[in-house]
């Protein structure tokens, strides 16, 4: 007997599990396109033990029997202050047979789209992110990046902006990929993940006001991390050329070679040489004086650098974008030119 199409789902049914429960009724309100609520009479098999399966699900009403290997039951009650969590939702491959016991009602949603919404509320709090819809402009406008920016090329760049809907689960970039535009976060929220060690590692959450892509469009390389959206929302995208004249272009300052040792010597804030070729690059040729941090490690190695100093950039391409970021998190960062270019 095939499920039918349960009554309709509401935001308070769903915030009552984890993690939905971190969210606001509002956010909710906007991934339920993504809830597939269904009904299932009693005696139901809902799923099989060793079955391969890529949705959740959640139980609303009803009694259900959840069987192990060793046919051991747990029962599991709508109405029960436990029933918090999706059911055998451990694994993609469920390790319990789940048999209706009464007629239930019930939710399922897909499991990639479980694990983005799980991370980003969990690392909103770790990165102490607002979860409510505050304005992307008045973000993007007040941040470090944007006070260094005449007002003239604002004003220019909100009308090259475009808008372009996504949705929960899209891929916006993809590491390893070439770069062409950059994008604002209008509305919607996303995770970075990078692939190390052949698994994919959890690097930031993002949310409205926040810019990202644009490393690969400043240092000319692949992108160095993949983007995934963990709710619809819109962006706003600016293209390449427009983000080198009107962005890049008045943000990087540039120092010669031959000024350098004055700059150091006879600034007066302290200035240090930092190099983000990779470690084994910087290791055959180090640099004289400077300081090493690969690119990659860049954003996440910025709590050990100090605000108070200005940070001269060597590391060929990657210099500009290192740069970038360090100005974009509010660093006094120089551009250090090769020395053929002086």
């Amino acid at each position: 007997m095939e499920e039918k199409t349960g009554s309709e789902l509401t935001p308070e049914q769903v915030q009552r599990f984890i993690p939905f429960d971190e969210l606001s009724l509002e956010t909710i309100a906007e991934l339920m396109p993504h809830f597939r609520p269904y009904s299932a009479p009693a005696m139901k098999m809902l799923f099989k033990r060793g079955s391969e399966d890529d949705e959740c699900h959640f139980l609303l009403e009803g009694e259900i029997d959840l069987a192990d290997e060793q046919f051991r039951i747990s029962k599991v009650h709508g109405d029960d202050d436990e029933n918090f969590l999706a059911l055998d939702a451990s694994h993609s491959i469920h390790r319990h047979a789940a048999v209706t016991q009464s007629p239930c009602k019930l939710f399922a949603i897909r499991r990639q789209y479980l694990e983005l919404i799980t991370t980003w509320s969990e690392l909103r709090q770790s990165y102490e992110l607002d979860e409510s819809e505050s304005d992307w402009l008045e973000t993007l406008l007040t941040s470090e990046l944007f006070n260094r920016v005449p007002p003239a090329n604002i004003q220019k760049l909100l009308s090259r902006f475009n808008e372009r809907v996504v949705t929960l689960g899209e891929e916006i970039v993809h590491e390893g990929e070439e770069g062409n535009e950059c994008y604002v976060i209008k509305t919607g929220k996303a995770i970075v993940t990078r692939r190390a060690h052949n698994q994919n590692e959890t690097l930031a959450a993002l949310t409205n006001g926040a810019l990202f892509g644009e490393d690969a469009l400043i240092s000319n390389l692949p992108r160095n991390a993949t983007v995934t959206m963990s709710s619809d929302g819109v962006l706003m995208t600016l293209t390449k050329d427009d983000f080198d004249t009107l962005l890049k272009g008045p943000v990087l300052e540039y120092v010669n070679s031959s000024d350098l040792e004055s700059l150091i010597e006879e600034g007066d804030t302290g200035t240090v040489l930092l190099d983000v070729r990779t470690a084994q690059e910087a290791s055959v040729s180090p640099i004289p004086r400077a300081q090493s941090i690969p690119l990659a490690q860049l954003r996440s190695r910025l709590g050990q650098l100090s605000k108070t100093f200005i940070y001269v950039v060597c590391g060929e391409g990657r210099a500009e974008a290192a740069a970038y970021i360090l100005t974009e998190a509010g660093y006094q960062a120089k551009v250090l030119k090769p020395a053929q270019s002086a």
